[in-house]
């Protein structure tokens, strides 16, 4: 894909957040973006409710590193179940492999 063909492909979503006028280029439809504005407002007034004196700068940074200490736990489970599928196939696996050597000795293949 081109660099020009995936320009085509972005979408331009407009929203104001706090006191600022944003536009993100982004891949994402309207309607998941929507859904990230309407989850940052929500997280955005729970960080405003408990610290009501923080300025929106403030607020704004402990939203990103509550954002990224989530994505990081994420990841991190992520990893945690692929490595757990990687072992429950290889397990399988070499059950399966069992089986066949096993009808093979016993002369059913």
């Amino acid at each position: 894909m081109t660099n020009q063909s995936k320009k085509k492909n972005m979408n331009r979503y407009k929203f104001t957040f706090g006191s600022k006028d944003l536009t993100l280029t982004t891949d994402k439809s309207n309607l998941f973006m929507e859904e990230v504005e309407r989850v940052a407002r929500e997280k955005y007034e729970a960080i405003k409710e408990k610290l009501p004196a923080a300025d929106d700068e403030t607020v704004a940074i402990l939203l990103a590193i509550n954002s990224l200490s989530m994505q990081l736990s994420r990841e991190i489970d992520i990893e945690k179940m692929e490595e757990e599928l990687h072992q429950l196939r290889a397990t399988k696996l070499e059950g399966l492999r069992e089986k066949a050597e096993q009808a093979v000795d016993e002369g059913d293949l």
